[in-house]
């Protein structure tokens, strides 16, 4: 019988990471950092048994800075010091890392092929799928079924895990990848990304640990496959929402126990203005609104009175606990512009209609029959 298991599983910390560069640059290193402690101290109270990261642990593949580095390290160290941790690449991520594996104690198991892991001191294998570019997979294919053509290649990949799927062992899949049934906005790209559907994940794993998704959601078949959401949110397609990471409870005989922690380090909003205001008055009305550590606003003016000054000046706006970062315009209706009708010449009806009777070789009693039908007609028109 399987020993009772506690994975605290995580994904998309994206370390380093700017918001809004091409509007109001927001670094969100100190939110990612508050965030970190939150999930360590999670970590030791509830004492898990190990620690699943679905790629994408820094936001840039190319040189991230040294301060974000500091963080990743001391970060992985002190997981690493509560439970073996698994981290599986993801398309962010800066694969340079490995070149800091000696810093690192063998609990710290940092993954970018297909090769399942038997993780030591605990009954679980870790099955990897790092993230894989359409191109890097496919090379120069170029036929008509490009997705099709990916998917049987990780199918034929998953294949090769059958004889490492044990009955006395967790077996968890951890991936950073798109599952097409959970794929429900921009930041997945079918033309540059390969689009897993559900019925193509073997039903033998025991959880599936997903990153890549930046927000909470999951499917319970063919196996419970979850994703966490990012550390922090950083788009406006996911107002509302907040970072979370996930406890995951799995013991022999029954459902697997999923608890989302949910992170409130930042909000954010959008705020529609939809009358004409004084400066002033809209700083008084956001900041009797705001509650919480911090607040990222996208505001919204109608075009109606809009002006390149006034976006301006909105854009440097930002109280205590709040700031505008994105301003937007909201266009004028348009107004529907009903088509008038064709104007018809009634007189000329019944003469295509004998035309259509001289090309089909019809008589001239049909012709002479619909035009007296036709004059009634226009009587009946007349008369009700």
């Amino acid at each position: 019988m399987k020993k009772k298991i506690k994975i605290l599983h995580t994904a998309d910390w994206h370390l380093g990471l700017v918001s809004w560069k091409t509007r109001r640059e927001v670094d969100r290193g100190e939110e990612q950092r508050e965030a970190l402690e939150e999930l360590i101290g999670v970590a030791e109270r509830e004492k898990v048994d190990l620690v699943v990261h679905a790629g994408d642990l820094f936001h840039s593949s190319h040189h991230p800075d040294k301060k974000t580095i500091k963080l990743a390290v001391d970060t992985i160290l002190h997981l690493v010091d509560i439970a073996p941790f698994v981290w599986v690449m993801g398309n962010h991520d800066w694969y340079a890392i490995e070149g800091l594996k000696k810093i690192f104690p063998p609990q710290a198991y940092i993954i970018r092929d297909y090769t399942p892991r038997e993780i030591e001191g605990i009954p679980v294998t870790v099955f990897p799928l790092p993230y894989v570019s359409l191109a890097r997979l496919l090379g120069d294919y170029r036929g008509d079924e490009i997705q099709d053509r990916a998917r049987e290649l990780l199918r034929q990949e998953m294949k090769k895990w059958e004889r490492s799927f044990l009955p006395d062992r967790w077996n968890i899949l951890v991936a950073h990848a798109t599952i097409e049934e959970l794929a429900r906005y921009a930041e997945a790209n079918p033309h540059r990304e390969v689009f897993l559907k559900k019925a193509d994940i073997p039903s033998a794993f025991n959880y599936g640990a997903l990153g890549h998704l930046h927000t909470f959601s999951f499917l319970r078949s063919p196996c419970p496959l979850y994703y966490p959401s990012s550390l922090v949110v950083d788009s406006f397609e996911h107002v509302g929402k907040e970072g979370s990471f996930l406890l995951v409870e799995l013991e022999e005989g029954k459902e697997s126990k999923v608890e989302p922690y949910f992170l409130s380090g930042a909000h954010l909003w959008d705020w529609e203005l939809k009358e004409e205001k004084e400066i002033e008055e809209i700083y008084e009305e956001i900041s009797q609104d705001m509650t919480g550590k911090r607040n990222y606003i996208r505001l919204r003016i109608k075009e109606d009175f809009y002006t390149p000054a006034f976006a301006n000046k909105l854009k440097e706006m930002g109280g205590e606990n709040w700031q505008i970062v994105v301003v937007e315009v909201i266009p004028r209706e348009k107004k529907e512009v009903e088509e008038e009708p064709l104007p018809v010449n009634e007189d000329s009806i019944p003469q295509l209609f004998s035309r259509y009777c001289q090309e089909q070789n019809l008589s001239e009693e049909v012709v002479k029959l619909f035009y007296r039908y036709y004059q009634e007609a226009g009587e009946i028109s007349e008369t009700s």
